[in-house]
């Protein structure tokens, strides 16, 4: 902000009066030195550190379309990442303890599968109309994606209101 105003680069402006709203995450020691490690094992060095919806807010989000009120959200294997925009910015982040395992997990649950073919259920889900997988008693099954995803539509509207229930936390 400059005088008050929301400005997007300070750079050759001119004002009394300066600021900016930080959004502060720290991740724990042992996870910056193991990928600090694993960057000086390739002769490369660190030239800054982001979270990831946050970097894909960048990448995906026009900095004018972030005065709009948007949410992106990561779900990745063990936690939901929740990035949130308005006003030209980054405004809010936040992490939901709960993602795409929870579903695997249901899967392999419902259908007796081991991880590997649960995930590779959950991978076409979406995408087929049928889905072939074979359960850890050697048996070979065919069904209907949408009969599957009723089987375990509980934990996916779990996941989703967890996630809903930390956007509208992080939005005030």
């Amino acid at each position: 902000h400059l005088d008050g105003e929301l400005i997007g680069s300070l750079i050759d402006q001119r004002g009394d009066t300066a600021s900016t709203d930080v959004i502060a995450t720290f991740l724990p020691r042992v996870v910056v030195d193991s990928l600090i490690a694993a960057l000086k094992r390739c002769d490369l060095e660190m030239q800054a550190l982001t979270l990831e919806p946050i970097a894909a807010i960048n990448v995906l989000i026009p900095v004018t379309m972030r005065r709009l009120n948007i949410a992106l959200v990561d779900i990745g294997a063990g936690t939901s990442d929740v990035a949130l925009t308005e006003e030209g910015a980054i405004t809010a982040y936040g992490m939901v303890p709960v993602a795409g395992d929870e579903i695997t997990d249901a899967l392999m649950n419902a259908f007796l599968l081991d991880f590997p073919m649960a995930e590779e259920v959950k991978r076409v889900l979406s995408t087929a109309e049928h889905v072939t997988f074979t359960d850890i008693l050697g048996l070979e099954q065919t069904m209907a994606a949408a009969e599957v995803i009723a089987a375990i539509d509980t934990d996916i509207q779990v996941l989703a209101e967890k996630i809903a229930f930390k956007i509208m936390e992080l939005n005030g």
